[in-house]
């Protein structure tokens, strides 16, 4: 069976997602997903603040570590049956943290859903992430 491709460029939608951080003012996500590879950036705009993240990894579960500023991220990303899943573990400023984010597409292929779970010894939350596939944006 063929697993789902997460590629296109996607829009966060604030409308459907459940958010227990403060939201966004808005996010892109830009994936190019070519089985096992998956590039993917993210740009979150809060006010005058834009923060941009990129990552390259594969879906065989292969851990690759990246650094950006004081933040180091061990990251690596698997399949559950069609359910893409994407752990991380997060060192900043001598705290350690993790995140688990669960991506679903729906059947229409229009948008997905990111359940995403962050622990750390300061801050713990649940959101559920629903990013709309952008007008004209690649299938």
């Amino acid at each position: 069976m063929a697993k789902p491709d997460f590629s296109g460029t996607w829009e966060f939608n604030p409308a459907k997602s459940a958010l227990q951080i403060t939201a966004p003012d808005s996010t892109v996500f830009t994936i190019d997903h070519r089985d096992p590879l998956l590039r993917l950036a993210r740009t979150h705009v809060a006010g005058q603040t834009r923060d941009t993240f990129e990552l390259e990894l594969t879906t065989d579960g292969k851990e690759v570590s990246v650094t950006k500023d004081d933040l180091r991220l061990r990251s690596r990303a698997h399949w559950d049956g069609e359910t893409l899943v994407f752990e991380t573990m997060l060192t900043r400023a001598g705290e350690e943290g993790t995140n688990l984010v669960r991506y679903t597409l729906d059947d229409s292929g229009d948008s997905f859903v990111a359940d995403e779970q962050f622990r750390s010894q300061k801050l713990s939350y649940d959101n559920r992430w629903v990013m709309d596939r952008m007008p004209g944006a690649r299938r």
